[in-house]
């Protein structure tokens, strides 16, 4: 259920009409008229992006505003075109004009390709992008070897000369650090700015695939679309199978480098992912949709009042108990009562791409996990497991 609602000015007055409509998927938008003359189309789950009509007496069009959560203001308006661009006459943030879409896109991060593959299974868009090492997709790696995509890794992140030479419709990257600032080249290569990692919401993680069919225009728009509305039905399901519990298995997940611990936020993707799966998240009370740092000693606390510890880490090779006591004594002081611990060992499956473009999975192997009654997968499809004591 999402709610539809428009908002009318009239003599300094701001009044309010609310009604509500069963909206689903990339195609069932909340449109919100601000103006008479803007009109917002808002995605079901995400929260980093929206579509706003433009053109005033013409064929609609839309562009897309890119915006950090609880902040004023835009990061980035996208338009498809020059015309769209000539038509909008809002001054919305750092404008962005599309290529030809035929040059295709090229990525900064690994978690684009994947969001991409969910609805275009050959990559045929995909033109490449930096970090090509870290990508696990065999149809990635194929059109990288078959020289049909390029890799520009390059110092300090990107090939500079290798990206002008290709040419791509729209190079897509994290919100910080545009490896093309402070260059001529923000006016050779339109930049568009990717917010998935900050969605609180698994859903609204996945859904940011919908931008990158619309950039490539109306049939990759519907593919992407129909994509995720079908991950959107499945997970929803998957969360209503879920049973009701007064008292709930409480978990701790984070994870550690160099000794210092850090753990999602309450507000964060992961803590909704374990609501949804039916246990409670001991750090749920914890404002902020990011990474929390917490000092050994209140770590000890938390994990002793859990009911099991789960990690996420890299670990080439069989991990269990005894590795995980050798990577650091301190462990030892760590482990719930109950001895159970579960990791998402990023050696065995690909956590950073193809599980956060397929939330409804992720949350199956954690219903699996903690309800091994209701729900079963192999382990060959899980990505979460328990390991061995």
């Amino acid at each position: 259920m999402m709610r539809r609602f428009n908002l009318y000015f009239a003599q300094n007055r701001v009044v309010w009409l609310l009604s509500f409509a069963i909206c689903a998927g990339c195609d069932s938008p909340l449109v919100v008229p601000v103006s008479e003359h803007v009109e917002y189309i808002l995605p079901a789950h995400a929260s980093c992006f929206r579509w706003r009509v433009i053109g005033e007496g013409q064929e609609p069009q839309r562009c897309l505003e890119i915006m950090k959560p609880g902040e004023l203001g835009l990061i980035a308006t996208v338009y498809l075109d020059s015309m769209a661009f000539k038509l909008d006459r809002r001054d919305s943030g750092e404008a962005v004009v599309v290529g030809p879409r035929e040059r295709g896109i090229m990525t900064l991060s690994t978690t684009h390709v994947s969001l991409m593959e969910a609805w275009d299974l050959t990559l045929k868009h995909w033109k490449g992008g930096a970090y090509t090492k870290f990508i696990r997709t065999e149809v990635a790696q194929t059109r990288l070897l078959d020289k049909s995509a390029w890799d520009i890794s390059g110092e300090p992140e990107i090939d500079r000369e290798k990206l002008i030479a290709i040419h791509p419709a729209v190079l897509t990257i994290y919100p910080f650090g545009d490896p093309l600032s402070g260059t001529s080249l923000n006016e050779h290569t339109p930049v568009v700015p990717i917010l998935e990692y900050l969605e609180p919401n698994p859903l609204g993680r996945a859904e940011w695939m919908c931008v990158f069919g619309w950039m490539m225009g109306d049939s990759a728009e519907r593919n992407s679309r129909l994509a995720f509305e079908e991950i959107e039905s499945h997970y929803l399901e998957l969360k209503r199978a879920v049973p009701l519990k007064k008292e709930k298995l409480r978990v701790f997940t984070g994870s550690v480098q160099q000794g210092t611990w850090h753990a999602p936020g309450g507000s964060s993707f992961i803590a909704q992912l374990l609501k949804d799966a039916g246990v409670e998240y001991i750090l749920q009370d914890q404002a902020g949709r990011e990474n929390i740092e917490i000092p050994l000693e209140e770590m000890m606390v938390l994990t002793q009042s859990a009911d099991a510890w789960g990690l996420v880490l890299h670990y080439p090779g069989l991990f269990g108990k005894e590795e995980l006591m050798a990577s650091d004594e301190r462990h030892a002081w760590l482990m719930p009562a109950s001895g159970k611990v579960f990791v998402a060992n990023t050696s065995d499956c690909d956590y950073f791409g193809w599980w956060v473009s397929r939330p409804d999975a992720m949350l199956e192997n954690l219903i699996a996990l903690f309800h091994p009654d209701l729900i079963q997968v192999q382990s060959d499809q899980s990505c979460f497991a328990w390991i061995a004591l």
